[in-house]
């Protein structure tokens, strides 16, 4: 049986996070093997928002859910050395997932690194955020 090939991501000295493709995909006629995605700049965040968003009931109880508009968005602009429309039709399902995971990970670092550490673990801070509405 062969074995199939997974991309893989690969974080990097200065914050950007590599991508690497499971096959070599065609860049206006040169095959790359990778995608560099950096991290977002605070302007950026301020003009487009993040990714993640919450939807509030009647208690004032969030629900995140990802924007996908505004996701895609923060994926072209995040998108260094390659094309995201030329990335957007692999059929390579993980690629998406992984990319995805990527530049939402870039949101949730900075969310996390704003908690004290007295808080607890991740696992504890599972309570979802009341609207101040």
């Amino acid at each position: 049986m062969s074995q199939v090939s997974t991309p893989r991501r690969e974080t990097q000295p200065d914050g950007s996070v590599r991508i690497w493709f499971a096959a070599p995909i065609l860049h206006h006629a040169e095959p790359k093997g990778f995608v560099t995605l950096r991290e977002p700049m605070a302007l950026e965040s301020w003009q487009i928002g993040d990714p993640v968003s919450y939807i509030y009931d009647d208690r004032g109880y969030g629900t995140p859910y990802v924007d996908r508009e505004r996701l895609l968005q923060w994926i072209r602009l995040l998108i260094v050395d390659h094309d995201a429309d030329i990335l957007g039709r692999e059929r390579d399902l993980a690629l998406s997932f992984l990319i995805e995971e990527t530049v939402l990970g870039f949101f949730r670092q900075g969310r996390t690194r704003l908690r004290p550490p007295s808080e607890g673990s991740p696992a504890q801070e599972s309570a979802l955020p009341r609207s101040n509405a």
